[in-house]
């Protein structure tokens, strides 16, 4: 199910039962059309709310595989990837559309088991399970290029994260590799914890925090 509840007093406010199988995937709040609206990934079906009601406004295909990905959501699309079983890549417009325009384009390569993706700069960005990066249009869905690979054979879970002209993306093994934003793959340069890193990196207040296995770094 999908619950609301007023953030003050706990009482829930609506509830809609959902017969999709499980989603690991966040839900996501985006203006479209004039209004608010809250997408939630399914594996049968994308669905969206009215964040105030529950109110069902529209229905678009589901990732197949099981979704465990958040959304992102960028130049007027919102992107929903999986990779449990056959990789997907969907882009989907929100507001008042006919069904039939709901996807926009639909990408079958490069998707991650849990990794999210990231729309930076104008461009979307996957990684999979292996490190291997892809880099989109994502108003077409055209490939700017894919077969990025990261100097060393590593396992990734954490999702990229960016900062100015670079993208960063954190291994199983510590290993934070740099990669420069834009549609050609260069990896500027990798960093180590030396300890196994499976949440994803952030950036703040001008710091890197890390989750390690062990420890909480904080980087200038």
């Amino acid at each position: 199910f999908l619950a609301a509840f007023d953030r003050t007093t706990g009482k829930e406010v609506w509830r809609d039962s959902r017969t999709t199988r499980r989603s690991w995937a966040t839900p996501i709040v985006v203006k479209a059309s004039g209004r608010d609206e809250l997408i939630a990934s399914g594996a049968e079906e994308v669905l969206a709310y009215d964040p105030k009601t529950g109110k069902e406004l529209w229905k678009a295909p589901g990732t197949q595989s099981h979704p465990i990905p958040s959304f992102v959501t960028g130049n007027g699309l919102v992107f929903g990837t999986a990779g449990s079983g056959s990789k997907v890549v969907l882009a989907i417009r929100p507001g008042e559309q006919e069904q039939t325009a709901r996807l926009a384009w639909r990408y079958n390569k490069g998707a991650a088991y849990v990794a999210s993706p990231i729309f930076y700069q104008g461009l979307l960005y996957l990684i999979s399970d292996a490190g291997i990066m892809t880099c989109l249009d994502p108003a077409t869905g055209a490939i700017q290029y894919e077969g990025g690979r990261v100097p060393v054979p590593a396992t990734f879970r954490s999702s990229p994260v960016a900062f100015g002209d670079k993208i960063f993306v954190t291994s199983e093994d510590g290993d934070t590799f740099v990669i420069k934003a834009g549609p050609k793959h260069e990896v500027i340069a990798t960093n180590s914890i030396d300890e196994p890193v499976w949440a994803s990196i952030a950036l703040a207040h001008g710091m890197v925090f890390v989750r390690g296995d062990k420890h909480l770094f904080a980087i200038k």
